[in-house]
This record gives structure tokens, C-alpha cells and sequence, in this order.
């Protein structure tokens, strides 16, 4: 019976799916453009959108110099390079949180651990963060933090963005 259940479901999903994806071929609106490709740098895909070639749009937003918007870059760099392990380790770390949540019997031993880790690397991230943030402040005048505090507002978990 189960396995008739299972089959049934498969089969419904694949043929939603298909209709799903029929259905948005043959839809008449224009698609967006996608995200530059990976080569292509960061900077490079939004050359062509009326800015001065090397300017990026924190740069025009914030109105930066083109000697801070070289230290903005280098420091996004530095700080991209220190917390991406770290990223990396929360993945991993959430990803068997999942997989023993899961299983038929979890561990709630191991669910304790692994959510007490995962809550570590927030403080950690948290912390990196905010070091971060206090470096760009030492290259920015007040009314340029002030816009890029408003800009990170915009991001992140909020109305109508990811749950």
C-alpha cells in the first residue's frame, strides 16, 4: 500500500512538474537577465550599465572616491576570505543537523550538539561581522555609513524575502 502511495505521489509530482514547466516555455513574457557568469568577474557584469568602467554600484550609491572604493574592495575581499570557512563549516553543520533530524531514531544528544555548534558560528560570524563593519567605518564619512547601514536594512530576512 505504501508503495502504491509513493508510486502515486512520484507520478503526480513529475506530471506537475512537467505541466509547470510546459506552461512557463510557452508563457509570452520576457525572461530576466541572469546573474554575469562566474568568469566574468564581479565588477564586470555591471559595466555596461552606464557607470565609468572599474565603478561598481556600492560605489555610485555611496558616492566613494576611487581610492576608497579600492580599500572597500580590498577589505570585502579580506573579510570574504576569513568568514567563507566558516560559512562552509555551517553548512556542513546544518546539513547534518538535517540528516540526523531525519533519521528514524535522531539522537537528540547529537541535535543538542549540532544546534549548539551551529549557534556558535553565528556568534562567530556575528563578531567577524561586526569587526568588519567597523574597519569600513574608518574609510567611510558618516553620511557614507549611514547609507550603507540603510542599504544592508534592505537585505537580509524581511518582508516578502526568504523565510
Amino acid at each position: 500500500m505504501n508503495r502504491f502511495i509513493a508510486s502515486a505521489l512520484t507520478a503526480g509530482f513529475l506530471c506537475a512538474g512537467s505541466l509547470t514547466a510546459t506552461a512557463i516555455e510557452t508563457s509570452s513574457a520576457p525572461v530576466p537577465p541572469g546573474p554575469p557568469p562566474a568568469a566574468a568577474g564581479f565588477r564586470q557584469g555591471y559595466m555596461n550599465d552606464g557607470m565609468r568602467p572599474g565603478c561598481f554600484p556600492m560605489q555610485q550609491a555611496l558616492g566613494l572616491s576611487d581610492k576608497q572604493a579600492s580599500r572597500l574592495d580590498e577589505m570585502r575581499q579580506s573579510h570574504f576570505r576569513e568568514v567563507q570557512p566558516l560559512r562552509q563549516d555551517l553548512f556542513r553543520l546544518r546539513g547534518e543537523l538535517a540528516a540526523e533530524s531525519v533519521q528514524k531514531r535522531p539522537d537528540e544528544k547529537r541535535i543538542d550538539d549540532l544546534a549548539g555548534q551551529i549557534g556558535q558560528q553565528h556568534v562567530k560570524l556575528a563578531m567577524l561581522e561586526s569587526r568588519h563593519l567597523k574597519q569600513l567605518s574608518l574609510v567611510l564619512d558618516r553620511k557614507q555609513v549611514n547609507t550603507l547601514l540603510k542599504m544592508k536594512e534592505g537585505r537580509g530576512f524581511s518582508k516578502g524575502r526568504r523565510w
